[in-house]
């Protein structure tokens, strides 16, 4: 089973099966950031501008490794 969500980055949209991310970043600022597309593309995302996103990515994280990144 995929994982997908749909978010708005740098004025594009992104349809991204989380299960092809390869590794996601989470900074002390809160911010998770991941590559796309072969690493050419970074994508960032925080609470505050999409708390949805945000959510979704860390509850993917949560259910497939058992650990939570905050």
């Amino acid at each position: 089973m995929t994982y997908w969500i749909k978010l708005l980055y740098d004025r594009n949209t992104y349809i991204i099966d989380l299960d092809r991310v390869g590794a996601f970043c989470h900074t002390p600022n809160g911010r998770i950031s991941f590559s796309v597309m072969d690493g050419s593309t970074t994508i960032v995302v925080n609470q505050q501008s999409d708390p949805a996103s945000y959510q979704a990515i860390l509850d993917y994280i949560e259910k497939k490794t058992g650990l939570s990144i905050i």
